[in-house]
Order: structure tokens, then C-alpha cells, then sequence
């Protein structure tokens, strides 16, 4: 190859990486207007009610073996399984969670499962997510320190690059394993079809797909709602 055809090849290569680039920061601040404007939905919804002021929270009554705590996806999976508390906080991101459990009367859950991240991926360093997660992981075991405790991985879903989400999941994993706690992925349990329209939150199908994942690791001979 003559440097003429070798310098062109070049320049092709540092055009794509840099359409890549943007696309991945166009991708980013798209889901970011996309959760804004989800937290603003939940804020009419509880302004409609006359709550405004109060997060959208399915906070523990009776307490129960299983305690899961996080971000808008976890809102619907405790109609799984009767014996599953669920404390849902839409738009919550990790830092934040973190200080609502160490200021909130949780119980004495025998599994604490968390899931949050999703609205932290717009912080471009990801060690800072890291580092996030392994605060509340050590608050979690502070809190409950009788709880097996796992951290459920951020969901693969509409806006987010999978490449980015799979970096963190992987993070998350190293966290668990330092802390001496436990990671689950339940991408693997999950499929396009378990979305909303939006693309973002699950569907009837993916919240009892994640719930019945969620009373599996918690305790597999708990009875589900049904029974």
C-alpha cells in the first residue's frame, strides 16, 4: 500500500472513532433527557394525589424476609412473591441510596437485594461509580449485618451502550467480591420483549421475570404470591 492509500485508511478510521464518540455521548444524553422526563412524569403522578413533596416509595409494613431497594425498576417485582418487601425511589442514584438507608428503619430482612446504577451512568467516570456502589455496599452490611446481600446488576435497555453497562456490571462484580457479598446479572433473565414502549422500564413480563429471579436468590423455598 502506497502512504497516499495508507494515509487515507487512516483518516477513515479517526473519522469512524470519532462518529463513534459522538454517538456514544449523543446515546448518553438522550437516556439522560429520557430519565429526566420519566422523574417528571413520577412527580405529576404524586402531584395528582396531592404528594408531590414525597418520593414514589413501597416502603416495608409487616417486615419480611426479603428486602429489595432501588431505582424505578424494581417498583412492581414484590407482587411475585408475598414474602418480598420493596422500597422503590424513582430516579435514585447511588450516593443517594446510600444515605436513605442509613437514615431509614429498614427491618431485619434475612436478603437485602440492590439495584441501582442506571441513573449514575451519566457520570462519564466510571471508577466514581465504583466506588459509589462499594460505599452502599458497606452501609448495607452495617445496616443489616445478618443479611446475605446481593448487587443486582444494571439492566441492558434502550439509550444506554451495552459496552458501558457490561463495564459497570463488571465493576459491580468486583465490588461484590471484595466486600464479600453477591453480584447476579439478570440480563440473562431478560429479553427485548420484557421492555415498556419507553424502552427503559420493564413491562408486566419483565418485573415478574426480575421479581421471580430476586425470590429465587432470596430464599428458593419461599412461596410466591400465588401459592
Amino acid at each position: 500500500m502506497d502512504n497516499g492509500k495508507w494515509f487515507c485508511s487512516k483518516c477513515r478510521e479517526s473519522r469512524v472513532r470519532q462518529l463513534e464518540e459522538k454517538l456514544e455521548a449523543a446515546l448518553l444524553q438522550i437516556q439522560e433527557l429520557k430519565e429526566l422526563n420519566a422523574s417528571l412524569e413520577e412527580k405529576l403522578r404524586a402531584a395528582t394525589v396531592g404528594d408531590a413533596a414525597q418520593p414514589i416509595v413501597q416502603a416495608p409494613t409487616a417486615r419480611k424476609p426479603i428486602l429489595v431497594i432501588g431505582d424505578s425498576i424494581v417498583r412492581h417485582v414484590g407482587n411475585v412473591n408475598k414474602h418480598m418487601d420493596v422500597v422503590c425511589l424513582p430516579g435514585i442514584r447511588t450516593e443517594q441510596l446510600r444515605r436513605y438507608v442509613e437514615n431509614r428503619d429498614l427491618g431485619t430482612p434475612d436478603t437485602v437485594i440492590i439495584h441501582v446504577g442506571t441513573n449514575d451512568l451519566r457520570r462519564r467516570n466510571t471508577d466514581l461509580v465504583m466506588g459509589d456502589m462499594g460505599d452502599l455496599v458497606m452501609k448495607a452490611q452495617e445496616k443489616f449485618p445478618k443479611a446475605k446481600i446481593y448487587i443486582s446488576g444494571i439492566l441492558r435497555r434502550r439509550g444506554i451502550p451495552w459496552r458501558r453497562v457490561d463495564v459497570v456490571n463488571r465493576m459491580y462484580e468486583w465490588v461484590a467480591q471484595r466486600r464479600n457479598v453477591f453480584f447476579v446479572d439478570p440480563n440473562s433473565w431478560l429479553r427485548d420483549g420484557d421492555f415498556g414502549r419507553d424502552g427503559l422500564h420493564l413491562n408486566r413480563s419483565g418485573s415478574t421475570k426480575l421479581g421471580e429471579l430476586f425470590s429465587r436468590i432470596g430464599g428458593p423455598k419461599l412461596p410466591a404470591t400465588g401459592s
